[in-house]
């Protein structure tokens, strides 16, 4: 199934660097949409709301737990088509993306309150088309913030993994039963 640009679902998701839990989740979805068969019917991806690590490829574990866990996650042909994504790099979140994207997702509440700010000072919120919301409110169990594994080990990403396939798992839910 092919959409045209307008009939896209535009996804961003932000984080504080854009080399973890923005990029694992902008991963994510990619690979469950391809493996439903409906990529084209999504842009997706992600940014940082700090000028930390721009142009930075993510965090090595961030590609290692993705690379453990996506194979669980997503169909085998989507797997082969996930390796293939070109290398990302890190950009800043901009008040261009309140109009380009319809969901933005914080990782957890210190990235939704620096998007909201951007907000506050945007010169493009009368075009803002975006519903911003914390990633963790998809959760199966509670509302959660998608915590930041940067600081800890391999576990920390996993359970980051764990988290953000779980929410994006029940956001396509609710796509899927508004159309």
């Amino acid at each position: 199934m092919s959409a045209d640009s307008k009939n896209q679902k535009k996804v961003l998701f932000v984080c504080l660097g854009n080399i973890c839990r923005s990029t694992m989740a902008e991963i994510v979805l990619r690979g469950l949409v391809h493996s439903r068969g409906i990529l084209d019917d999504f842009q997706i991806d992600s940014a940082g709301t700090s000028s930390y690590h721009i142009g930075d490829t993510p965090d090595p574990r961030t590609v290692q737990s993705c690379n453990q866990n996506m194979g669980r996650a997503i169909s085998e042909e989507s797997l082969k088509h996930f390796k293939s994504i070109p290398l990302h790099r890190a950009r800043q979140f901009t008040d261009e993306d309140f109009s380009k994207f319809d969901y933005i997702f914080a990782m957890d509440e210190s990235n939704l309150s620096n998007i909201k700010k951007v907000l506050k000072h945007s010169t493009t919120k009368d075009n803002h088309i975006a519903t911003i919301k914390r990633l963790g409110e998809y959760h199966t169990h509670k509302k959660i913030n998608v915590e930041d594994p940067y600081y800890g080990d391999m576990s920390n990403f996993n359970i980051c993994f764990n988290h953000v396939h779980d929410c994006l798992v029940n956001f396509l839910k609710e796509i899927e039963s508004l159309n």
